[in-house]
């Protein structure tokens, strides 16, 4: 359930579109939740990278989780498909716990990036290109571009151990208005094809799961010497926004399906302690 929907503007379509919506609509951004603690059990800020420390030190005040959409990597980095995966992306054994979405790009990317890294060896290089629709991009996107960039590459490194890594985000004025896309190159001295291939097909169908739109529309393949690149495209499930914001529908599922996975782990940490 809803608690309430928190914004700084109460012009702002957002909160005008959620009057009447949730329970509570608030125009004072997150201080305005002071009458509403108790009944929280969490939050998802989609502010900024900078206004997230702040955000975060409330939550943390009241013990509250966060699910944090912003690139300002204060949480641990998790990506659901991945979770029990990579030693990188654990769920916390606390309630209180700051999980970091990375980014859209970083979403999309890192099923593949861990599809190839697991069946590669001696990784050098790492490139991540998204192109998403420019009208899919809203201000705070575009004011943490530098943000942006940092929260994907940290998630290679994590991922892969390679430092040698680069991340590309472009905004795609084309009309009519692109899907998202993103490709991934890895370049190693040995790469396993058959089980890079059949890892990456296992990912997608997991991904699926909660991002219906994810596909591999390229799957992984050598390109040029020493170097394995894949590609996927998101489309966006429609509800609301259009399908071609893909990027906003893959960070925004797996916001909820990590909220839904530390719920569940909570649920075993009280049932083993009052056994």
């Amino acid at each position: 359930m809803v608690v309430a929907f928190v914004g700084r503007s109460a012009e702002s379509a957002g909160i005008l579109r959620m009057q009447n919506r949730v329970g509570n609509v608030i125009c004072d951004g997150i201080k305005g939740l002071s009458p509403y603690w108790d009944q929280i059990d969490g939050i998802f800020d989609a502010t900024s990278a900078s206004a997230h420390q702040f955000h975060w030190e409330l939550a943390q005040e009241y013990k509250k989780w966060m699910i944090d959409l912003t690139p300002s990597r204060q949480g641990t980095p998790i990506v659901p498909v991945l979770i029990g995966k990579s030693n990188a992306m654990m769920l916390s054994s606390e309630y209180v716990a700051n999980y970091s979405m990375i980014t859209c790009g970083g979403q999309s990317a890192a099923p593949l990036v861990h599809g190839i890294a697991v069946h590669a060896q001696e990784i050098s290089d790492v490139e991540i290109s998204s192109s998403i629709a420019s009208l899919s991009a809203g201000p705070a996107t575009r004011s943490n571009i530098d943000e942006y960039i940092d929260a994907t590459e940290n998630m290679a490194t994590l991922l892969t151990g390679c430092h040698s890594v680069k991340s590309i985000l472009v905004l795609n004025p084309a009309e009519p208005p692109v899907m998202m896309r993103t490709t991934v190159h890895i370049r190693a001295k040995k790469f396993a094809m058959a089980e890079i291939f059949t890892e990456c097909k296992e990912i997608e169908r997991k991904v699926r799961q909660y991002v219906p739109g994810f596909d591999i529309v390229v799957a992984p393949h050598l390109a040029g010497d020493s170097q394995v690149s894949a590609t996927a495209r998101v489309s966006g499930a429609g509800y609301f926004l259009p399908s071609y914001s893909g990027n906003l529908d893959i960070i925004n599922a797996a916001a909820v399906e990590t909220s839904r996975l530390h719920m569940e782990k909570m649920m075993d940490v009280n049932a083993k302690m009052v056994r």
